[in-house]
């Protein structure tokens, strides 16, 4: 478990300030927050790169504010990877255990055991240069992991990733979490990426946390919902049928396009949600069709949002001003809202808390 006890860090023209936080074993923990925001200098703090000016770092019970890095027993990811360049995979991997004092019998065998888990073992005798940037992302882990410490600190480590494979590498990085069950902390700006692999998130602003919760905790909180971007992020449980997927979410059936199974996230970004006057059967193909309540309309710029609730499951939309008149949506009114299977985005979720 990490602690962070009323943590303040001062660096002339930005500080931290009286940071709470905590992490328990095997728990998934990311941080997100706009540019500029401290996540970054929280994660090198907690590593001991920075000295806090107030405040405690525990790790599993010890305090570790005075240490320095090497003896805080945390591994580090940083944006880059930081592979060295001249050195293989094997020797990149084994740097932490030869520090160590590990013997060469104990090396190979934890690299074997590693690489296997996160399938490059037919990468260790390359260089980092010859990597693909995914294959030098498990590279970077294996070395991190390896050496068992007491958790994973992870900066931006999807950012230098395309965006065609970025959903790949977080499915992935799920994956072998669920399996090794490490303790991580995670920083990153992508509110998609928070909500996939975060159990919990950590919203950090100016320097302060503001908020730290499960996904539907910060989504129905004022000052944190809006830093998580527009798009409706709902947990269910997926089961294959002929040529679609059904998803129960919260006791209501929906129709995806896409095939998966199992406990899932699905995403539906706003635009793909449309409203329609309730008695009325719309002119659409749309497969999912549902009753709802407006909860609440904000103006956002150039579009109005329109928060909805549909069986306990909670939504949001986006409408033009000419047609929140015409259909003449208010907080209170009942409507009819419909989405398209292929609007229903499926990704696996393998969350524990």
């Amino acid at each position: 478990m990490i602690e962070v006890r009323r943590l303040s860090v001062n660096l002339g023209d930005f500080s931290l300030e009286d940071i709470d936080l905590s992490v328990g074993d095997g728990e998934y923990l990311v941080i997100i927050g706009p540019t500029g925001a401290g996540k970054t200098l929280l994660l090198q703090t907690i590593l001991g790169f920075i000295e806090p000016e107030e405040g405690k770092i525990i790790v599993d019970g010890r305090d570790v504010t005075k240490l320095p890095p090497e003896m805080r027993n945390l591994s580090y990811v940083p944006q880059e990877y930081a592979l060295f360049p001249h050195m293989s995979v094997f020797d990149n991997i084994a740097f932490g255990l030869k520090v160590r004092g590990k013997s060469s019998s104990e090396v190979r065998e934890r690299i074997r055991e590693i690489s296997e888990i996160l399938r490059i073992s037919h990468l260790l005798e390359r260089r980092p240069i010859t990597l693909s940037g995914g294959e030098r992302q498990r590279v970077a882990l294996a070395r991190a992991l390896v050496i068992e410490p007491k958790a994973v600190l992870m900066d931006e480590p999807l950012s230098a990733i395309h965006r065609s494979l970025r959903e790949e590498l977080q499915a992935f990085l799920k994956e072998i979490h669920s399996k090794l069950g490490f303790t991580a902390i995670h920083v990153t700006h992508d509110h998609l990426e928070a909500s996939y692999l975060g159990d919990r998130i950590a919203l950090i602003v100016g320097g302060r946390i503001i908020k730290v919760g499960r996904l539907e905790e910060l989504r129905d909180d004022p000052g944190a919902s809006e830093f998580m971007g527009p798009e409706n992020i709902l947990r269910g449980s997926a089961e294959r049928r002929e040529n679609f997927t059904v998803i129960r979410v919260n006791g209501i059936d929906l129709i995806s396009a896409y095939e998966s199974e199992g406990d899932v996230l699905v995403i539906v970004r706003p635009e793909d949600i449309f409203i329609h006057p309730l008695g009325e059967l719309p002119k659409t193909s749309a497969r999912n069709l549902l009753e709802a309540e407006v909860i609440a309309v904000k103006y956002r710029p150039p579009v109005y949002e329109v928060s909805l609730e549909a069986s306990g499951v909670k939504l949001r939309s986006f409408l033009t001003k000419q047609a929140l008149e015409e259909l003449d949506v208010r907080e209170g009114r009942r409507v009819l809202i419909s989405m398209k299977a292929s609007a229903l985005k499926i990704l696996p979720y393998m969350g524990r808390f």
